[in-house]
């Protein structure tokens, strides 16, 4: 069962110039995944799962729906009621040809990462710049949470799901209509080191690119507990006459966590 999309996610950012050009541009970087700080997220080497007779019969039953010529498809590729050994070589073949298109996909993807929480310690520490930086609250009814009619702007949203093993891949999820979905499925996996982070990703093609977003969708900001005067200046004058709500998150006095009060 998909789980349900949160009302709102989050983007947490260091206080940079990019992230600064970004907000005034209400714009949101993609980024390639060779750029993540994670060596097994978005690795491109997922093993192929066991290759069982039944595997072997739904990949058949589905190519050959799709052969121009089903009676050469059945005497080359099956006999005496079941898949032939070229017919199991070829599907092998076939999927290291895949995994060499996937490694193509990926490198071209964009990717940008949210979290549902908004005051979690490690997340400001390692993606905020030491609580120096900010975060963005967006409304997900907003795009580019929600599609569009424009082709050009569909991005498409996916949640990190998180395991002690890499994903496996399927003789069934090879075929070549299903590598785009299997590219978003296999960069949506993470260890489980990570499920504190709760994340989920946009994909957008191509990466290293910023895409706008509805000026509606950001509904608010948060300021890091050490974030240094200037740049709370900077990011109110860049929200001067807007409705974005702005925060500034605080330490609490008697526990371990950091909490928001809303300043604007």
């Amino acid at each position: 069962m998909k789980a349900p999309l949160p009302s709102k996610l989050y983007k947490y950012q260091s206080c940079n110039e990019n992230a600064r050009n970004n907000l005034r541009g209400r714009s949101i970087w993609f980024s390639k995944p060779e750029s993540f700080n994670d060596p097994f997220d978005c690795n491109v080497n997922f093993p192929l799962g066991d290759i069982t007779e039944e595997s072997l019969e739904l990949l058949f039953t589905s190519l050959r729906e799709k052969s121009p010529n089903n009676k050469d498809f059945d005497r080359i590729y099956h006999s005496d009621g079941k898949v032939t050994k070229l017919f199991k070589e070829h599907a092998i073949e076939s999927f290291r040809k895949a995994a060499s298109k996937l490694g193509d996909i990926f490198a071209s993807l964009g990717v940008v990462c949210f979290a549902e929480k908004n005051d979690d310690i490690l997340m400001w520490s390692h993606y905020a710049a030491s609580h120096k930086g900010f975060c963005l609250e967006f409304d997900t009814t907003k795009f580019p949470f929600t599609s569009t009619n424009n082709l050009d702007q569909n991005v498409v949203l996916e949640r990190v799901s998180y395991s002690n093993s890499l994903p496996l891949v399927s003789l069934e999820d090879i075929k070549p209509n299903h590598l785009p979905v299997l590219s978003r499925k296999l960069l949506s996996v993470k260890s489980l080191h990570w499920s504190y982070e709760k994340e989920w990703r946009l994909f957008s093609n191509p990466g290293d690119v910023a895409h706008p977003y509805d000026n509606a969708a950001l509904t608010g900001i948060y300021l890091g507990c050490k974030i240094e005067d200037d740049n709370k200046k900077i990011i109110r004058s860049i929200l001067q006459g807007t409705s974005t709500s702005i925060y500034e998150m605080e330490k609490s006095k008697t526990e371990f966590k950091i909490a928001p009060r809303e300043v604007r």
